[in-house]
């Protein structure tokens, strides 16, 4: 089923190492209300992808759309202006980059990158617990 999404918040970063930082507090403070969202999972994501974005996207900013929450689940986007895919990258167990894609595959299964007019979106989904949704609007 295909779930109409609306923007909840919208902003645009440069490709900086502070602006990682702030897109990850500016997406906790959009999903402050719902309590059932996971946001310690939430702020790691787009970590993440606002690396993936600030290290291989060649500058020119970045761009984190977070969507309002629908049944049970938020989307977030952050696209930027490379139209150069996220790769894996081969890494040892003491290497401290290349696992965003495997945390992705882990935590957000079914993510995904669209190629548009301006670079790329790389878009992932979160599923909250239908218990913790249920819990916060009858308690």
């Amino acid at each position: 089923m295909n779930l109409r999404r609306y923007v909840l918040a919208f902003e645009r970063y440069p490709c900086t190492a502070p602006a990682v930082g702030q897109a990850r507090a500016f997406a906790g403070r959009a999903y402050a209300p719902f309590p059932w969202v996971d946001h310690d999972l939430l702020k790691l994501l787009v970590s993440e992808t606002a690396t993936n974005a600030v290290l291989y996207a060649g500058g020119g900013g970045f761009d984190l759309i977070c969507h309002a929450p629908v049944a049970s689940s938020v989307q977030i986007e952050v696209h930027d202006r490379s139209r150069i895919e996220p790769r894996r990258r081969e890494h040892t167990d003491w290497d401290c980059h290349g696992r965003g894609l495997e945390l992705l595959d882990a935590l957000a299964p079914g993510w995904s990158v669209v190629t548009t007019p301006a670079g790329k979106g790389l878009i992932f989904t979160l599923e909250g617990s239908p218990c913790q949704i249920e819990a916060t609007t009858t308690g």
